[in-house]
């Protein structure tokens, strides 16, 4: 199901921004986030995390489906797991989906690298902020 608002995201102009913790996350947000992705408003994802989030095969498929539904879909991903990031470079240079990957200290050059339209550099930082502290206030997922 389509939301541009959820716990873990909120989509303002093309941009998408989405905050994940530690853990595997659940089926339903997961494919209620993936159709978010692939709706025709969202264009571009600025999803950020804190540690590793669990995605199995299933939901990278999903994922991948979702980014793929329009040909100028671009994601950034905001982590400081450099494991994280550096499989985010292997997908992207397999050509499937425009995606690059950022640490933390750089989240403003993951805006930049997206350009959105509908939305300033700040106000999608600030998103980014609020996203995370509706995330961090509710239950934390531990992860397996």
């Amino acid at each position: 199901m389509i939301k541009l608002e959820a716990k873990n995201w909120t989509v303002v102009g093309d941009l998408l921004v989405s905050f994940n913790l530690p853990g595997p996350i659940p089926s339903e947000v997961w494919t209620d986030y993936c159709d978010t992705i692939a709706s025709p408003q969202v264009l571009k994802v600025l999803a950020a995390s804190i540690g590793a989030v669990e995605v199995d095969s299933a939901q990278r498929q999903q994922i991948n489906r979702a980014l793929r539904v329009a040909p100028q879909a671009m994601a950034a991903i905001v982590t400081d797991e450099a494991i994280v990031r550096g499989l985010m470079t292997a997908t992207a240079w397999l050509g499937r989906v425009d995606l690059e990957a950022f640490p933390w200290h750089r989240i403003a050059d993951a805006y930049r690298h997206l350009s959105p339209t509908g939305v300033g550099e700040k106000q999608a930082l600030d998103l980014v902020d609020e996203v995370r502290a509706r995330v961090e206030a509710g239950e934390p997922r531990v992860g397996k």
